[in-house]
Order: structure tokens, then sequence, then C-alpha cells
């Protein structure tokens, strides 16, 4: 992932999106959360999770430590899960800044 710029992430859930009440994609650095985008804010369709970042959110990330990502959900069942933590390093850009 580059800083500053609007990178889509996917996932592939082992289940239909269509089972989901609640879900949240949370990027992480240093142990703290950084942001988290909500269902409202993905596009589901199939078995594929999917939501994009803005300028906004990837100025948010630094560059001095790998970046953390979960999926957390709730389906309409009430089983609650939460997906393995995808680490990623997170590259720098040399005018900072939304564009």
């Amino acid at each position: 992932m580059i800083r500053g710029t609007t990178p889509t992430l996917e996932f592939t859930l082992p289940f239909d999106t269509i089972l989901l009440a609640e879900a949240w994609v949370t990027l992480s650095q240093n142990g703290s959360e950084v942001l988290t985008k909500t269902l409202q804010e993905c596009f589901c369709e199939g078995e594929m999770l999917t939501v994009r970042l803005t300028q906004e959110d990837t100025l948010k990330l630094r560059t001095d430590s790998n970046t953390e990502i979960q999926i957390r959900a709730r389906t309409h069942e009430g089983n609650a899960l939460a997906s393995n933590i995808i680490t990623a390093s997170t590259a720098r850009i040399l005018k900072d800044g939304v564009i």
C-alpha cells in the first residue's frame, strides 16, 4: 500500500456476504487502530467484500511500521467472526497531502 493513494482492498470470505449483519475492516499500526471501515462503506457481492480507501485514509498510515488489516463481523444469526490478521508494508510518497 502506498500513502496518499486510493487502493481497493478485496477479501474473499468463506461464505456469502449476504449473511453479514455487521462488518468492520480495521487497519492498525503499532498496536493502535488507525481507521475502520464499516459494512456500509464496503461493497459486497457473493463471497467478495471490497473496500476502497481514500487519500485521506492512506495518509493516516505511517511508513515506519507495517500495517495490520483484519475483518471482524457478525452474522444475522449472531455469530461473531474474525479473519486472520494480514500484514502489509506502507510505502512513502515524495509529495505529501491530498492531490
